[in-house]
């Protein structure tokens, strides 16, 4: 069982985001912005309070060092599924697609430095390091869990149900693998480069989202797959741990 106080920290943070999605969903629908970027203005001040809390505390390096020594190489055929995911998906996209370079660089920045740095923080940051004290499995599921709970949201910008199902679940499926990263040692900055890149390359793609299904299907399956080695290379390397620690 999770302690209580545990769990109400758990909770106080997915209303937190949730809060602050809402305030800027309130915030487009009042203000209707043309411009992508400022479509985001909402999480901007949740982005500065989080880099804040971080500077103050000094955790900068706590969550975006490295907890497992690899070589270069090593480290990059480790991500390398990352990479290939995110090449397909610009592929199938065909491309990118923006009114301008300097447009197109700050859709890139305001996905990663404020919407990426915010879901990353507070889920595969704040969420999983609270809920590793109980146990890395239960961490890894209820974050990805309350990640892909949290795109239930979109149902109320008009989003259909059965694209909001599927994504829902393809949220869960990239919680699971960004989340087995952290635990398996990696920096949370590398999941939130790969969260801006794939929040990039999904909103400046000329693709309609219906028209790219099966690649949607597929790197979902990819992913999974993914998934399933993270996990059990964590599950072989906490019981060779606990085979020394005995």
């Amino acid at each position: 069982m999770i302690k209580s106080k545990l769990l109400w920290k758990v909770i106080g943070l997915e209303i937190l985001i949730i809060f602050w999605f809402v305030v800027n969903g309130t915030y487009v629908s009042v203000t209707h912005p043309t411009t992508h970027y400022l479509q985001f203005l909402g999480i901007v001040p949740l982005a500065i309070g989080i880099a804040f809390y971080l500077t103050k505390t000094k955790k900068w390096q706590h969550f975006f060092s490295f907890q497992q020594h690899m070589s270069f190489r090593t480290r990059i055929l480790f991500l390398s599924p990352l990479l290939l995911y995110l090449l397909i998906t610009l592929i199938g996209n065909k491309g990118v697609h923006g009114s301008s370079i300097a447009d197109l660089v700050l859709i890139l920045l305001t996905q990663t430095l404020v919407i990426a740095f915010v879901e990353e923080m507070v889920f595969r940051g704040f969420i999983l390091n609270l809920l590793l004290a109980k146990s890395y499995k239960v961490a890894i599921l209820l974050s990805s869990f309350l990640f892909a709970f949290t795109h239930s949201l979109n149902m109320l910008s008009g989003q259909s149900v059965a694209n909001t199902i599927f994504q829902i679940l393809f949220a869960f499926v990239i919680g699971l693998v960004l989340a087995l990263l952290i635990v398996n040692g990696q920096s949370i900055g590398v999941t939130i480069v790969f969260h801006g890149l794939n929040n990039f390359f999904q909103f400046t793609s000329p693709v309609e989202a219906n028209d790219s299904l099966l690649i949607n299907y597929a790197l979902l399956l990819f992913l999974s797959g993914y998934a399933f080695y993270l996990w059990n290379r964590k599950s072989t390397l906490s019981v060779s741990q606990h085979q020394i620690s005995s």
